[in-house]
């Protein structure tokens, strides 16, 4: 009578030890398949890193400092840490050199077929990632922050960039920059998601001090690792491209008939802003086409009126000649505009955007080509290659 509950007590016991004995057994399985999620996210991925300039072209300068020596220390931190989490990393530049092509290779073209090479590493070795590292300058010394840019028609690379973005804003908690688009040629021509840091403006002081820490750069590796890894957590599958839709802040509103706009860069270096200008009516009407176009571009080129703007062209830049043909302004402008160029991804665009805004708002004018010195296919500061017509309409390239 007593023996059986005694038996049964047994297997009770033995049956919820084994159910505990399993459950623990099936944590820890589970524990270890999710470790291994989390670490295979940047496992074997193939990840390019481009040390920005180097070799004859130093980048940005400013007090003994060299733009191409801190991306290329940068890049050989976030090597490491990229490397610690299992990917597979492959510098365009590991020691300072460029690839510049002397005596096959020259003029205008040296710069295009430099980054064509960078480019070509990354196609060959089928990266997932290719990312740039530069720093910027400006001539404000107040201008500050670090930012990342996308190609303006790649979804991934804005998702990769407002990760970026966002980890290295904490770095600097006063840094209100968002990641931006924009029409460079690096990150324009790669078939994989791409994106340009600039790790800080050398121009500014305090910026520049923090840039010669070696444990600030270590953060600055360690924020781009990191928003890399996110950018593999949150879209393992990629992300879907979709064309993105051009803002109504591209472009500008028509003149009047006693007032224009000319477009200079606001304190803050985020953006065009707009200065008025007015004209006698009776003048204006009596202008034709080209003689509107020189009119504001003249005045462009004086810079602006308002203490708070940044003139966006080069002191002293000419006007070599101006011509319309079919609604497409051609200006060829002197060779100071690129000799005098301060530096940096995005002084590059806003400069390319102040002409052609200014431009355009003259009914008749519908896109701009620039010209340096005569030479069509240029670049101002080795971003942006003046190739092709620039409208208000940047994703409907006019012909």
């Amino acid at each position: 009578m007593f023996q059986r509950p005694i038996v049964l007590f047994i297997r009770k016991t033995w049956f919820l030890g084994a159910i505990i004995t399993l459950l623990i057994l099936l944590i820890g399985a589970g524990s270890l398949r999710l470790n291994s999620v989390f670490s295979s996210d940047l496992k074997n991925k193939i990840i390019v890193i481009d040390p920005g300039h180097g070799g004859a072209d130093p980048g940005a300068q400013n007090s003994g400092l060299k733009e191409k020596d801190i991306n290329l220390d940068i890049s050989l931190r976030l090597r490491k840490v990229l490397e610690s989490k299992g990917c597979k990393v492959i510098l365009t530049r590991e020691v300072d050199k460029d690839f510049f092509l002397p005596g096959f290779v020259q003029g205008r073209m040296a710069k295009r077929a430099e980054l064509n090479q960078r480019i070509n590493l990354a196609s060959k070795n089928n990266a997932d990632l290719f990312i740039s590292v530069h720093t910027n300058s400006f001539p404000r010394r107040n201008t500050y922050g670090m930012e990342t840019y996308y190609h303006l028609k790649s979804a991934t690379g804005k998702a990769l960039a407002e990760l970026i973005q966002e980890q290295l804003t904490r770095l600097q908690s006063d840094n209100k920059r968002k990641a931006k688009a924009g029409d460079y040629y690096l990150i324009n021509q790669t078939k994989m998601p791409a994106v340009i840091v600039e790790v800080g403006f050398i121009s500014n002081p305090r910026e520049r001090k923090l840039l010669l820490s070696n444990s600030y750069r270590d953060l600055i590796a360690e924020a781009i690792g990191t928003g890399i890894d996110q950018y593999f957590k949150d879209f393992p599958l990629g992300v879907r491209e979709i064309v993105q839709t051009v803002s109504s802040q591209e472009g500008p509103p028509s003149a009047g008939n006693d007032t224009y706009k000319l477009y200079f860069l606001n304190s803050d270096l985020e953006s065009l802003v707009p200065e008025d200008r007015q004209i006698c009516q009776s003048v204006w009407a009596k202008l034709n086409l080209t003689q509107k176009a020189n009119l504001i571009l003249g005045e462009l080129l004086k810079g602006p009126q308002g203490v708070t703007n940044t003139r966006t062209l080069a002191l002293k830049t000419k006007i070599l000649s101006l011509t319309i043909q079919k609604g497409i302004a051609t200006i060829n402008l002197s060779k100071d505009i690129q000799d005098d160029f301060p530096g940096g991804a995005l002084e590059e665009d806003m400069t390319i955007k102040s002409i052609v805004w200014s431009m355009t708002q003259i009914p008749g004018i519908n896109g701009v080509r620039i010209l340096i010195n005569g030479e069509f296919g240029d670049t101002i500061g080795g971003h942006i290659f003046l190739d092709h017509t620039f409208s208000t309409q940047p994703l409907n390239e006019v012909n």
